[in-house]
């Protein structure tokens, strides 16, 4: 290192702001080991302020017609010409974005026009860039095009300053393009960079030859060359404690903490990367990960200790894991040390649905408060065709476990898979139609092929056929641009799967489903008991219904309190057939137990908080 200049690491728009950038807060101690002064530039909170924070976290989330990248195209790419027909086209998605965030979809059509402009002048006017010696973008969802917008401002403006991007979004096609395309970028890092960072740095700012550096992709002699995907660091140890504190000052300075959401912050944290998984079994529809599938997770003490350092210099309690699963070792090790340090830590995970009901527990004790679990669907016939390697009655388990214990549970369902019958989706339907009273889905709806899945790499395996960009992305991009190239978000024709009609009664049920959890008078089903007796009470469906069972029907409806086989069932009740038979018909007939994959389970809940 022989530049005394600082680095600029840039997260841009459109990014909610109560999401600090975690690459910003990774990579700033990363280099700042290797002897770099380091200046975070959250830019993307400034925007926030510029058209309103409840307009800026709406776009920032992830729709099909993609706003958040469209209203930076004109800034990016100047007009296309056909930004009309994208506002006719996509006219339903981006009237609900506006809708919730009280505003119409003429507000997002203006910040196309004459917003995203100003605000890139305005960054322009209030950085000197030509203080850097490297000018660094990290890019996840809906960031790319206003990166790519700033970035041409200052090379236009400071051509000696070098312009490197990186982060999650790129692999090696997609990083070809943009270079490809973007003159102005100098290098694109593709891969982990908490090894090579510093070598691009040094390259960069010092104009050495970037040839060989591990994940760095650039230009020589008018071709681009490459020194392959960086590796990916095994030891996750070695990576610092994130520091968040750019964020909290930009966060005051542009008055988002003073904002009535500003007190929602959930920090982020890694502590793995990969898919244990995914390494042995690839979802069918996951385009994560794609060449960085290899497992590998902190210890549990560095976890701990990452945790304490974090809450004691910022006061936040509430952490989201931006990890893509769960560490199996941590359900016992990390959740039982924080349950025993009796913190009130909040955390969200991403997890498999195969933890039971004493691991749930367990972790609720320890601060799990939400998780992304692999649901997907409740028949297992469509389970196996995605490659879950789970059940439908385990799904439901979860989610029975998950309501009780008070578990955030932010689950899909998905159809679209080739082999899939419309009887998985009646099957599914009826299921529905009972569990009202614990969570909805955050939606229903169709796999998507995206980029770096299973039915995108091989869709002849998957039905998948006339796979295509989506279709916003010729609003987005230039036609100069190889769309399936850029493009992550893909659509395509399926084949193998039933008529439209199938999935009909399912998007119906979810709807109402979902409309009456969120009401004031959200469906219970919920149980009482005393030592030989239990009593049901039943408000699902707008009718009060109770029942009372004593003796051995009590003790069979608390013996299916999670999923038993039959025959478990009748061996445990000295093998009368008869009794069991008959209760659990008269439970199902009442609509309190349901038999599914060959196991029964009881739906409803303990009243008591504390079981």
């Amino acid at each position: 290192m022989t530049t005394h200049k600082p680095v600029a690491l840039v997260s841009m728009p459109t990014l909610a702001a109560h999401i600090p950038s975690f690459q910003l807060a990774l990579l700033k101690p990363t280099l700042e080991r290797a002897g770099y002064s380091v200046e975070p530039l959250s830019l993307f909170l400034y925007f926030g302020r510029f058209i309103g924070w409840k307009l800026n976290d709406a776009l920032a989330q992830v729709v099909p017609c993609l706003p958040g990248e469209w209203i930076w195209s004109r800034a990016a790419f100047g007009r296309l010409g056909n930004e009309k027909e994208y506002t006719k086209r996509f006219r339903e998605q981006l009237a609900s974005v506006a809708a919730s965030a009280g505003e119409k979809p003429s507000s997002i059509t203006r910040i196309n026009e004459r917003h995203a402009e100003a605000f890139l002048d305005w960054v322009m006017e209030a950085y000197d860039f030509s203080r850097y010696s490297v000018v660094g973008f990290t890019v996840v969802f809906q960031q790319l095009v206003a990166s790519i917008a700033l970035a041409r401002r200052i090379k236009a403006k400071f051509p000696d300053v070098p312009i490197v991007f990186g982060g999650a979004t790129f692999e090696d096609d997609l990083a070809e393009e943009l270079l490809t395309q973007c003159p102005f970028i100098d290098a694109v890092h593709c891969g982990d960079a908490d090894l090579t960072l510093p070598e691009v740095v040094k390259r960069l700012a010092n104009r050495l030859p970037l040839d060989g550096v591990p994940g760095l992709m650039s230009r020589r002699d008018g071709k681009t060359v490459y020194g392959g995907r960086a590796p990916n660091l095994k030891e996750l140890d070695r990576t610092p404690v994130p520091d968040f504190d750019e964020y909290f000052h930009t966060s005051e300075e542009a008055g988002f903490a003073a904002h009535d959401e500003g007190n929602e912050l959930m920090l982020p944290i890694e502590t793995a990367r990969g898919c244990w998984y995914g390494m042995k079994n690839h979802c069918t529809f996951c385009g994560l990960n794609r060449a960085g599938m290899d497992f590998r997770s902190k210890s549990p003490e560095q976890v701990l200790e990452m945790l304490k350092v974090l809450s004691r210099r910022y006061g936040v309690r509430h952490f989201n894991a931006i990890d893509n699963i769960l560490a199996p070792e941590y359900a016992q090790q990390l959740f039982g040390a924080l349950a025993e340090g009796k913190t009130d830590l909040k955390l969200h995970y991403e997890i498999r649905p195969n933890l039971n009901r004493a691991q749930l527990r367990a972790m609720r004790l320890g601060g799990l408060n939400s998780v992304q679990p692999g649901v997907e669907s409740f028949s297992t016939h469509v389970l196996t065709l995605m490659k879950k390697h789970t059940t439908g009655v385990r799904n439901l388990e979860l989610l029975k476990w998950t309501t009780y214990y008070g578990i955030d549970n932010q689950y899909n369902v998905l159809h679209g898979f080739q082999g899939e019958t419309a009887e998985d989706y009646a099957l599914q339907a009826k299921v529905m139609r009972l569990i009202p009273h614990v969570q909805p889905p955050f939606g229903f709806g169709p796999a998507r092929a995206d980029r770096g899945s299973p039915m995108f790499e091989r869709p002849g395996e998957h039905g998948v056929t006339h796979l295509r960009p989506a279709s916003c992305y010729p609003y987005i991009f230039p036609q100069s641009f190889d769309l399936a190239r850029i493009g992550y978000f893909f659509e395509d024709d399926r084949g193998g799967v039933p008529d439209p009609e199938a999935y009909e009664e399912c998007y119906a049920i979810v709807a109402e489903w979902k409309r009456r959890w969120h009401s004031a008078n959200r469906p219970t089903l919920t149980y009482l008991k005393t030592w030989d007796s239990v009593s049901v009470h039943d408000q699902r469906n707008g009718h009060p219904r109770a029942y009372r069972f004593d003796g051995r029907a009590a003790a069979l409806y608390e013996a299916c309190a999670d999923a038993r086989r039959l025959d478990d069932l009748v061996t445990a009740f000295d093998g009368d057939s008869a009794f069991v038979t008959g209760a659990l018909a008269d439970f199902a007939e009442k609509g309190l137990a349901v038999e599914l994959d060959g196991k029964w389970l009881a739906l409803a809940l303990p009243q008591n908080p504390n079981h």
